[in-house]
């Protein structure tokens, strides 16, 4: 195979890094200084990395002033993306729920106003590729900023891609045990999160893993948001922290046309 390389730039302020969760007693001394206090937590996170995806919002609706006090409590580039709750993508798969989404994206985006980056629906396992389920994404998730993060091997095909390219809503890369995963990019908005693999939310990604991953981001992606779920013990933000490194050059190199498909495996 004939890879072809080019030197694409990119500005920093353009990647957004971090962790899907911010809140993990087992950082304290470790991550967060031995003394701070945990309502202290976000503002100190925000201070290192400058995203971070709410995963408390999957479990239960969030209040508006919860909301507000995470918006104040970062700085002013800091961004949130955060997980539809689960009523809408587990329990009623994105049937007849268009009001429970209308009512979550409105009250996202009144706490969070403008540091609302995303909006992350991810789906079940069991949630298979077929015509009435891409319908079912297609005519229920609003355009905009949205992404579609999908754990069912079927749904990594061409048909799905254009259909997303099309609705302007961006499929979720991810790196998930079990998964073969190439890399796709439906929007100019590249989304990745990365699991923990082969151990589920507790393996660490190689420096070389990350940067496999950070020279595939297709060239026509203008901002990225990559995120770090294994967050068991450091694992997260030490990865975290290794993929800002690499963006800090502010160029990367990625393979074009005959791009070689991503296994971490």
């Amino acid at each position: 195979m004939v890879w072809f390389w080019q030197i694409v730039y990119m500005k920093e302020s353009e990647f957004h890094i971090g962790c899907s969760g911010y809140y993990y007693p087992s950082w304290k001394g470790k991550f967060y200084p031995k003394d701070l206090k945990p309502k202290e937590w976000l503002t100190y996170y925000s201070t290192v990395f400058n995203t971070v995806e709410l995963n408390g919002t999957f479990y239960k609706l969030p209040k508006a002033a919860d909301l507000k006090k995470y918006h104040d409590a970062t700085d002013n580039d800091f961004t949130f993306s955060a997980k539809m709750s689960r009523y809408v993508t587990h329990i009623k798969r994105l049937k007849d729920c268009k009001d429970e989404i209308v009512r979550f994206h409105d009250l996202l985006e009144e706490g969070l106003q403008k540091k609302l980056a995303s909006i992350l629906y991810q789906m079940p396992p069991s949630f298979s590729y077929n015509e009435e389920n891409l319908n079912a994404i297609l005519e229920n998730i609003p355009r905009g900023n949205n992404v579609v993060e999908l754990r069912n091997q079927s749904w990594w095909n061409d048909e799905v891609f254009r259909a997303f390219t099309k609705a302007k809503i961006t499929f979720c890369n991810i790196d998930f045990p079990g998964l073969i995963s190439p890399i796709a990019a439906t929007t100019p908005l590249f989304y990745m999160r990365f699991h923990g693999n082969p151990e589920l939310f507790k393996s660490q990604y190689t420096l070389a893993e990350l940067k496999k991953v950070y020279k595939q981001i297709p060239d026509h992606c203008t901002k990225a948001n990559i995120y770090f779920n294994n967050t068991y013990y450091d694992a997260g933000y030490t990865n975290a922290a290794q993929m800002q490194e690499l963006t800090k050059n502010k160029t990367h190199q990625k393979a074009t046309d005959n791009q070689p498909k991503l296994n971490l495996s």
